[in-house]
């Protein structure tokens, strides 16, 4: 009898428990075009073939320190940003795109959630290493909770930006 009462609330958990585990949550709702990865500009920036055309996308809902900015210094952890991102994303790796609301920003990148060929959400993948800040620009928050919570983990774990005695600390 307890058995029973106790499944809803372990299969309740079990979600939760694969996230701190370090898989991403099933792309289920996310399906979109899939693509080709040319190459990783920086930590939260990739060039992929798009239906035979080159296509700058912009990962949704994080923000990794600049490494690569003619403008702007390189940050603490914006290489380390930029190759994860590379293992991740190898080049001739195929990636599935997944948009929100808004589909180009200003600079003319293409928004989109990039999940890896085994439905991994790159932008959580960033997050959890402690690579990335959780972010919103405009009304594109369908992933952000995902990205949210990876980040939350890192920080918990006290993993990369949040490390107290890394690098970046403060």
């Amino acid at each position: 009898m307890l058995l029973v009462a106790l499944v809803p609330l372990l299969a309740a958990c079990v979600p939760m428990l694969g996230s701190e585990a370090g898989a991403s949550p099933s792309p289920s709702s996310a399906a979109g075009p899939t693509a080709v990865v040319e190459r990783v500009v920086d930590g939260d920036t990739v060039i992929v073939d798009l239906d035979g055309e080159r296509t700058r996308v912009r990962l949704l809902n994080v923000d990794t320190p600049e490494s690569v900015a003619e403008d702007r210094p390189v940050e603490c952890l914006g290489p380390e940003a930029s190759e994860f991102l590379k293992d991740l994303l190898p080049e001739g790796s195929e990636v599935t795109l997944a948009y929100d609301e808004e589909r180009v920003d200003r600079y003319d990148r293409t928004l989109a959630t990039v999940m890896t060929d085994d439905g991994r959400n790159a932008s959580v993948e960033l997050a959890r290493a402690g690579l990335a800040e959780a972010i919103t620009v405009g009304p594109n928050d369908r992933f952000r909770p995902d990205v949210q919570a990876a980040m939350e983990e890192a920080q918990r774990a006290d993993r990369g930006l949040w490390d107290p005695s890394g690098p970046c600390a403060r």
